[in-house]
């Protein structure tokens, strides 16, 4: 092999770099895309919700202000508009919108074991493609249809095309990549989702596509990368890994040699080879078996508790809701829009960095970081927000500017730094040090059961937050702080660092002396793969 092709094999080839960009663009580009497409456009869907309430009640939505005295005709000022949701009727559908988001992605989450079994890596993701192009006609198609509950059902089936895309291709991303990369591409997952989210809320400027009649294109674009995905990765590998197991070494050889543009792949395929002839005889782990084995329990529990930190850290809290924290804390409609687009740029950037910090300072220390700086800004944004609320005007005093006017821009930069904390190691680390905890039988179930928890625990903040923001008001966030102070502890305790460790050696670690797996046994099943 010469020296160029080495090199080639070692890092990026040509195959790798498609296959890569493919199920990046098509999968976690279209879950950020349809994670942040609805943040921008809030205040023009809240007033479209309005005005078909309006009409199905028999009325007429009214062109002048103080002309009609029905909650949803009455025409409203910047003021109104800035505090419409806070109507039972309107907030209750808003949250609909948004939870069944969340709650598809549940479901779409707990049938990954089951997909990834029956179709592969590579198939799941083709397949699911198909619900990202149902789900964007149904939104797209919503307004002329004058039915809300057709975007309810759209973002219903985006989220369980969301679902199955949280976990499966940072799994594919992993099974590909050369061992000297696959911590690095492991983020490329939530790289892509960031990017994603930034470009919806780019999008969703009323200057672009965030308008009463351009919305419904800002939503159904959603359809392109997953269009695109059913195009292009009919010619993308499988994962070696799978093909291994189901259609045998050559299959996978043949695979290996495409990704890797080499026909020298024996030591890789070796090392597929020992870790199936040790795993071939062991019981095959499904999700009751993981609670069940006492050592995959406290692993399982630990890859569980990681995608809680993430969710709970209150992430999905500034990410659905930022503009109208922004607007809340008393930026203006304008300012708080751009602050919306400026947080997901410094989410982009931050993430960039990542990919390149997680193979220098480790998973363990960069989690660490994020939750640390996580914890002081959100303690911040409570502050300045308290600020704000104490610095308002009675009704007495109707027109006098507010005493501590700074505070709005200190919270915006509060949630700025939030967000540079969490992409910094909470955003990305979880969702493929899961697949580093385990062996490779574990892996399909462990990640169905992390995948799972995380978007259980993403509904809930979904269902939750807004009715909690209401009822807390400025002290909403004092939560987070808790939560993040108690995941600290958590990651500090029972996260190891496993960058630049065998498989073998990140199992032993996790065993200690007191766990024996009856599943996996010690000597057993061990993937001598770097990670």
């Amino acid at each position: 092999m010469g020296v160029k092709e080495a090199k080639e094999s070692a890092g990026f080839t040509k195959s790798l770099a498609f296959a890569i960009f493919t199920s990046a663009f098509g999968s976690s580009f279209l879950f950020g895309y349809n994670l942040g497409v609805m943040n921008s456009p809030q205040t023009i869907l809240g007033l479209w919700v309005r005005e078909i309430n309006c009409t199905r009640n028999g009325g007429t939505p009214s062109q002048v202000e103080g002309e009609s005295t029905d909650v949803s005709c009455s025409k409203l000022d910047v003021n109104g508009e800035g505090k419409m949701f806070e109507n039972s009727g309107l907030n209750t559908i808003w949250v609909l919108i948004n939870s069944m988001f969340a709650a598809g992605a549940l479901v779409g989450a707990l049938l990954t074991s089951v997909l990834v079994g029956r179709f592969g890596r590579k198939g799941t993701l083709f397949w699911n493609s198909i619900t990202g192009i149902i789900s964007a006609a149904c939104l797209g198609l919503a307004s002329t249809a004058g039915s809300y509950e057709l975007l309810i059902v759209g973002r219903l089936i985006a989220g369980l095309n969301a679902g199955v895309n949280s976990g499966i291709p940072p799994l594919y991303f992993t099974e590909i990549a050369p061992a000297s990369l696959r911590g690095a591409l492991g983020s490329v997952h939530q790289l892509f989702i960031t990017i994603a989210i930034w470009t919806s809320q780019i999008l969703g400027m009323p200057y672009i596509l965030g308008t009463s009649t351009l919305w419904p294109i800002l939503v159904a674009l959603s359809a392109v990368p997953a269009v695109y995905q059913m195009i292009a990765l009919p010619f993308c590998p499988e994962s070696p890994k799978f093909l291994f197991e189901k259609s045998g070494e050559q299959a996978a050889r043949k695979a290996l040699e495409k990704l890797r543009n080499t026909t020298e792949v024996d030591d890789e395929l070796k090392e597929l080879r020992d870790e199936y002839e040790a795993s071939k005889d062991l019981p095959t782990v499904s999700i009751p078996s993981l609670f069940r084995d006492p050592f995959l329990r406290k692993v399982t529990l630990i890859a569980a508790g990681l995608m809680v930190c993430q969710q709970l850290s209150g992430i999905d809290a500034v990410m659905f809701y930022s503009t109208s924290i922004f607007r809340s804390a008393g930026l203006s409609a304008t300012t708080a829009m751009f602050a919306t687009i400026g947080m997901g740029a410094v989410n982009v950037g931050m993430t960039f960095v990542s990919v390149v910090l997680v193979e220098k300072a480790g998973r363990r220390t960069l989690l660490l970081v994020g939750y640390c700086g996580m914890s002081l800004f959100i303690a911040l944004l409570t502050i300045s927000n308290l600020l704000y609320s104490a610095g308002t005007p009675g009704p007495e005093f109707s027109g006098t500017p507010n005493s501590f006017a700074f505070a709005a821009f200190t919270s915006m930069i509060c949630v700025i730094a939030f967000v540079i904390m969490f992409a910094t190691g909470p955003g990305s680390i979880p969702w493929f040090l899961v697949a580093e905890l385990f062996e490779q039988g574990a892996r399909p179930a462990a990640t169905t059961v992390a995948v799972g928890t995380n978007r259980f625990c993403s509904l809930i903040i979904t269902l939750t937050f807004p009715l909690v923001q209401v009822a807390l008001g400025e002290y909403t966030f004092l939560i987070f702080v808790v939560l993040l102070v108690s995941f600290i502890f958590f990651t500090h305790i029972f996260v190891i660092e496993t960058k630049g460790k065998s498989t073998e050696q990140i199992q032993r670690e996790l065993r200690g002396d007191k766990y024996q797996s009856a599943v996996y046994p010690t000597n057993g099943a061990i993937a001598l793969t770097k990670i």
